[in-house]
């Protein structure tokens, strides 16, 4: 395939929440954590396969292949609990591929590690954010659910106790605070829960 000659079709926010949203009940309801490590091998049957210094090898932690069988990952990722919330989101990712790429996907032909090298190495950068950027979003609605989001940031809130200070504080800031308590319930990290609570408040 020419990887140079690829667009990627533009999908918005509302789009990917709804397809994340969905796929969520389907596979997982509303509790949280999403245990994605679950749905993938138990409910969608892929296989995660760690492999030694993959992060050094491709550049990034979990890769989908193109025929739907496997997530290859980040072996110390795997297996160290400190990238637990990492893996969550990058695991959600992938999946996020799955679901609003599948075509485009497919038509990649990614098998092995050199298949990735290939796509990278000639797929247009701006081509290849676009399919990261909703992969993220995919994977940020589908572990940080909405109607949660909101009832957490209010116990967050209440439990802050001069909510004077709260007053001054700008939304950002404010939403870099609160991320810290809220990321616990979601299991991700406080970063994603930030840029969820930025798009939402």
């Amino acid at each position: 395939m020419d990887f140079k000659k690829i667009k990627v079709p533009f999908l918005n926010n509302q789009k990917i929440k709804e397809e994340a949203d969905a796929f969520r009940e389907k596979f997982w309801n509303n509790y949280v954590p999403v245990d994605i490590e679950n749905i993938i091998e138990l409910k969608l049957k892929f296989d995660i396969i760690p492999v030694p210094g993959f992060q050094n090898l491709c550049g990034t932690d979990a890769l989908i292949s193109s025929n739907w069988q496997a997530i290859y990952v980040d072996n110390d990722a795997y297996s160290d609990e400190r990238y637990q919330n990492r893996l969550r989101f990058s695991l959600a990712h992938e999946i996020g591929h799955f679901i609003l790429h599948k075509n485009i996907y497919s038509s990649f032909a990614i098998k092995e590690i050199s298949d990735f090298y290939k796509l990278f190495k000639d797929i247009p950068q701006e081509q290849y954010g676009y399919l990261e950027t909703q992969a993220n979003k995919f994977a940020n609605y589908l572990l940080v659910q909405r109607k949660i989001l909101f009832a957490e940031r209010n116990k967050a809130l209440q439990a802050i106790s001069d909510h004077r200070e709260l007053e001054k504080l700008d939304k950002g800031t404010l939403n870099s605070y609160l991320a810290i308590p809220i990321s616990k319930v979601f299991g991700v990290s406080e970063k994603v829960v930030e840029i969820a609570l930025n798009e939402t408040y």
